[in-house]
């Protein structure tokens, strides 16, 4: 007890000329303005970023020089590789226009329809889709390789995918660009297997 009453002995001449209440109000300021700062910061590389995301992309995907697309959406998702081949799932039948937009900054012009198949009016598509487009049906996903630099210059690939009971139809072809197309519903014509 005795220490005490020396220490509070040694503080009746110290005297406060601010209030507490006025030296927590500046702390206070004086936190928020470090914040403020940081968090300015943050908020401009932030909008940089989305700014580089979405410049004239839609949403869809960041364009760069290199053509290096990665969007994966629950419907679907296009992701080139290193290599120059762009893969595609296809889970759900949904924003076809922004699959054919995604496909085309990855360098695959594409005419995409769900349910619905596309075809030159005249007949005849390019016999070169075979070394462009590989493909595979899992369950209800259409998995689909397409090679860009394998397209001739000028021709453009159709792809159309529809639901025929629990499972999923692919019809595709590659024709020259802007060619007058006749599009029909896709039609299961495989036998029924019910008998």
């Amino acid at each position: 007890m005795a220490a005490l009453r020396g220490v509070k002995e040694s503080l009746t001449d110290v005297r406060l000329h601010q209030t507490a209440d006025s030296i927590v109000v500046r702390a206070g300021r004086r936190r928020l303005r470090r914040g403020l700062s940081g968090a300015g910061a943050g908020a401009l590389a932030l909008g940089v970023g989305l700014g580089v995301v979405f410049s004239g992309s839609n949403g869809v995907t960041p364009v760069s020089s290199d053509k290096s697309v990665h969007v994966n959406l629950a419907a679907w998702s296009v992701n080139s590789t290193p290599s120059g081949i762009v893969d595609v799932t296809v889970r759900e039948l949904n924003h076809p226009a922004a699959l054919r937009q995604a496909l085309a900054r990855a360098g695959v012009p594409a005419d995409v329809t769900f349910g619905t198949f596309c075809q030159p009016r005249s007949g005849g598509g390019l016999p070169q889709i075979n070394q462009v487009l590989g493909h595979s049906v899992d369950g209800r996903s259409v998995l689909m390789t397409i090679r860009p630099a394998a397209m001739p210059a000028g021709t453009e690939l159709l792809i159309g995918i529809a639901r025929s009971g629990p499972g999923t139809m692919l019809a595709f072809g590659l024709v020259k660009d802007g060619v007058p197309l006749s599009c029909r519903p896709i039609v299961d014509t495989r036998p029924s297997s019910s008998g």
